[in-house]
């Protein structure tokens, strides 16, 4: 069991593994996601050898002092698996229908309603992402909801976004998130921050980010991080 509170032990992690293991904060704005690899025989054993040596390190009862232990092979595969590589859409994602055409029925509350809704749409896009192994680390999402009045762009809004990761020593550490509409272009985004932590140092503090685009006639998305 790690005693995640000696703080010896976080020094001693934090300067062994921060020489290979970047610990800034890592913002990917893409403008397109990258393509998933196909994975050889070759690669799926040597993200099962790298998986090893990071649980072999990770449920030390001195990490530090395993980590100096390692060997050369064992020491690249450690920092392969800790290292974050690649972004890409997680799921292809279907928008709601736009209808703009309001229902030829009396301005009750109710029809007002009904017209709210026929003129607004959302839109979710998903992404997810993975060490430099191609292990999967985590994913991020971001819905966002564009009401129109004909083909003008009156209003956009944040419905939903997060992060979630069932990976060994990461976690979700919180959003930002942001909206906005210029020259009849509607966006919302959300920023996702995740943390690996070993020994209670956090060694990895990667952000990624989900947007949704909405035109007057389109909805879609992006990694890119702001409006």
């Amino acid at each position: 069991m790690i005693d995640q509170a000696t703080p010896k032990r976080a020094r001693g992690v934090m300067s062994a593994v921060l020489a290979s293991a970047a610990a800034a904060v890592l913002c990917f704005g893409m403008a397109a996601p990258a393509q998933a690899a196909t994975g050889s025989a070759g690669d799926s054993s040597k993200s099962k050898q790298a998986e090893a040596v990071f649980e072999k390190v990770y449920y030390a009862e001195d990490p530090a002092a395993t980590l100096s232990t390692l060997s050369t092979g064992d020491r690249a595969l450690f920092d392969a698996w800790t290292s974050v590589g690649k972004v890409e859409v997680s799921k292809s994602v279907s928008p709601a229908p736009i209808t703009n055409a309001a229902p030829s029925v009396s301005t009750d509350s109710v029809s007002l309603a009904a017209v709210a809704a026929a003129a607004c749409s959302s839109y979710t896009y998903r992404g997810a992402f993975y060490n430099s192994l191609g292990g999967k680390l985590g994913d991020f999402w971001t819905t966002g909801q564009a009401c129109r009045t004909g083909s003008t762009v009156s209003s956009v809004s944040f419905l939903d976004g997060g992060g979630k990761t069932s990976a060994l020593g990461w976690r979700y550490d919180g959003r930002t998130t942001g909206k906005g509409i210029s020259s009849n272009v509607g966006k919302v985004y959300g920023a996702y921050t995740f943390k690996l932590n070993i020994a209670g140092v956090d060694v990895q503090q990667p952000t990624y980010c989900a947007r949704t685009v909405h035109t007057g006639g389109a909805d879609f998305g992006d990694f890119v991080c702001g409006l």
